[in-house]
């Protein structure tokens, strides 16, 4: 029933679908401003090829995009487990008061690094619908070039 919802409210035309894609990418994009405090990640890098992806209405770049943004869903997932465990160990160090010997950003930090995650990871689930139905309609509504011109093979006169 919640995918169905989803779906419902994704459009339809390419159009629509590309700004809706370029809000998604830039949030993402802004909030990896404030992850890459503790968190090194390849979550810039990924907005920018769906920037790209959709103020291009690249069919290509849109598909690598889709297949690079459910990827990352994955890791963030992994990565966010990893690191609320390691919260909750900086936080035990530091009520028995060896927060010396422990190697981790302070744990304020660390908190509002995670939560701007799941923030950025709740914004890429949502994009998902948007961007698989931008790339399958760029797909249709692009026509490609006859192969049989030497010139738009990139090579040859």
């Amino acid at each position: 029933p919640a995918m169905s919802a989803l779906s419902a409210m994704v459009p339809e035309d390419p159009e629509s679908l590309a700004v809706w894609l370029v809000r998604f990418t830039s949030m993402q994009f802004g909030i990896t401003f404030f992850t890459s405090l503790t968190r090194t990640d390849n979550n810039g890098a990924l907005a920018l090829l769906g920037l790209y992806a959709s103020f291009g209405r690249k069919s290509e770049a849109a598909k690598l995009y889709f297949i690079f943004l459910l990827l990352s869903c994955i890791t963030d997932f992994i990565w966010m487990i990893i690191y609320g465990n390691q919260i909750s160990g900086a936080e035990l160090q530091e009520l028995q008061n060896e927060w010396e010997d422990y190697a981790f950003p302070p744990v304020g930090t660390a908190k509002f690094v995670l939560g701007m995650s799941v923030i950025q990871f709740i914004i890429k689930v949502i994009s998902i619908p948007f961007t698989y139905k931008l790339f399958t309609s760029l797909d249709n509504s692009v026509p490609m070039p006859p192969a049989s011109q030497p010139s738009m093979r990139g090579y040859g006169g």
